[in-house]
């Protein structure tokens, strides 16, 4: 009974979460707000709202898009991290400081952050059951995490009367024109190579296991540890050499061709196309080969790196816990 328990509350591998995280928050900058974003409705699936919080030691504005429903004027959220055991970043961002900034399909609103207690708690916990999005069995989900699973409730806030500078609001359109970049364009190819990889392994009858191994593959250097970050966005120099190897386009393409020759067998060609589609997607969020000190290398030979500044979510999706900080 324990065995079958853990199968039903299993969840997806956390790089998959985390990629998905970053597709998403892609896809609402290159749609200039027009994806991403939605109205909840009882009975058929939690809302998505774009959140902006302050970053607890940097004091920058931190994004994430969230699962919300409405309570009266109060928007709830759970701070369940995809039910991974940390907490999440936006989290730990608005118990330092509550205040923050959502972007709903209607329009942008103050809030002020808190955690239900008591009675409260118990009734909008109960209420996810009504937004189907959260995973079948919230409560086993809740039960594998180390920490008690905050029910965060959003409330309208009027005004920053206490002095303190507010969080600003949600950058208008020609600002998200201005972040967008020729690099964005590889999302197209990328995901191109993800539909055939995934058309190919159903044709040849081999699953979605393929698929999974060799798209998490490029990353196994940082899954292991061996790449944490040394500083901000950078991995440290040990780990660069296995990393750069698995995001080089020329591995992934050499296994594709002698696939497709008949020299390998039907599941290295389905892994290289999903090898290669990891990589190619890469290229359009900014997850790219580092150079020797392990920074990001210049996307074409000769030009400088882009300055970090500008997108400092999408830059390295290694460090995106912490920059949310």
């Amino acid at each position: 009974m324990t065995a079958v328990r853990r199968e039903a509350v299993r969840t997806l591998p956390r790089p998959l979460i985390r990629t998905f995280w970053m597709l998403h928050r892609a896809a609402y900058r290159l749609s200039g707000g027009r994806f991403g974003l939605s109205q909840p409705a009882a009975g058929g699936r939690f809302g998505m709202m774009r959140l902006a919080t302050l970053g607890r030691r940097s004091g920058k504005e931190r994004v994430a898009i969230v699962g919300y429903f409405e309570d009266g004027p109060n928007l709830v959220t759970l701070a369940m991290n995809g039910w991974g055991s940390a907490e999440p970043a936006w989290w730990l961002n608005l118990q330092a400081d509550p205040r923050a900034t959502v972007d709903l399909p209607d329009g942008t609103r103050a809030v002020r952050a808190r955690a239900a207690t008591g009675t409260e708690r118990a009734r909008l916990w109960a209420r996810f059951d009504d937004f189907p999005g959260w995973g079948d069995d919230i409560d086993a989900f809740a039960a594998r995490r180390p920490t008690d699973t905050a029910v965060v409730v959003l409330e309208p806030r009027p005004g920053d009367s206490d002095g303190l500078t507010a969080i600003p609001p949600a950058q208008p359109d020609d600002d998200r024109r201005r972040r967008l970049r020729l690099r964005h364009l590889w999302i197209v190819p990328g995901l191109a190579i993800a539909v055939y990889a995934n058309l190919q392994a159903q044709q040849l009858g081999l699953g979605i296991l393929p698929l999974l191994a060799f798209g998490i593959a490029p990353d196994l250097p940082r899954l292991l540890g061996i790449g944490q970050p040394h500083a901000h966005g950078q991995m440290a120099a040990r780990a660069v050499p296995a990393y750069n190897l698995m995001h080089h386009p020329l591995p992934p393409v050499g296994m594709f061709a002698l696939g497709a020759a008949g020299v390998l067998p039907p599941v290295l060609y389905v892994g290289a196309l999903a090898w290669l589609g990891h990589i190619v997607l890469g290229l359009a969020i900014g997850d790219r080969m580092r150079g020797s000190d392990g920074r990001l290398a210049p996307l074409w030979p000769g030009r400088r790196p882009a300055a970090r500044s500008v997108e400092p979510d999408l830059a390295d999706p290694s460090r995106s816990a912490e920059r949310a900080a």
